[in-house]
C-alpha cells in the first residue's frame, strides 16, 4: 500500500492508496463523492476511536506506571515532575513499536 501524499494533486498521488479520515464536519458526504468519482478509495473512521491512535495507547501504558510508582513510592506524590520522569523511563522502545504495529493491524483490519 502506497502512502497519501496531503496537498499533493490527486493525479500524482500514487497508486493503491487509501485515504482514512474521520466524521469532522468538513469531512462531509460531498468529499466521500468526490473521491469515489475520481476512483480515489477512502474508508471513514468510526466516530470515536482511540484504538486507531497510538498515543492512545502511550498514555494508557504511561498512566500504568505512573499509578505503580506511586503505589511502590509515597514520595513521588511531592514530586511530579519526577514521577512523570520516571514513568516515561519505563516505556522502552518494545512498548513503543508494539503500540505501532497495533494501530497498523487496526488499520489493515479496517482495509479488508
Amino acid at each position: 500500500m502506497n502512502k497519501y501524499e496531503p496537498g499533493l494533486a490527486r493525479e500524482l498521488q500514487p497508486a493503491a492508496c487509501v485515504v482514512l479520515y474521520d466524521n469532522a464536519g468538513k469531512h462531509n458526504e460531498a468529499g466521500d463523492e468526490y473521491m469515489q468519482t475520481n476512483g480515489m478509495h477512502n474508508i471513514r473512521l468510526p466516530a470515536y476511536s482511540p484504538n486507531l491512535q497510538p498515543v492512545a495507547g502511550f498514555f494508557a501504558e504511561l498512566k500504568t506506571h505512573v499509578r505503580d510508582l506511586v503505589y511502590l513510592n509515597s514520595r513521588y506524590w511531592d514530586r511530579p515532575m519526577q514521577l512523570m520522569a520516571a514513568a516515561v523511563g519505563r516505556l522502552t522502545m518494545a512498548h513503543i513499536a508494539g503500540q505501532l504495529q497495533r494501530v497498523a493491524d487496526e488499520v489493515t483490519a479496517l482495509l479488508l
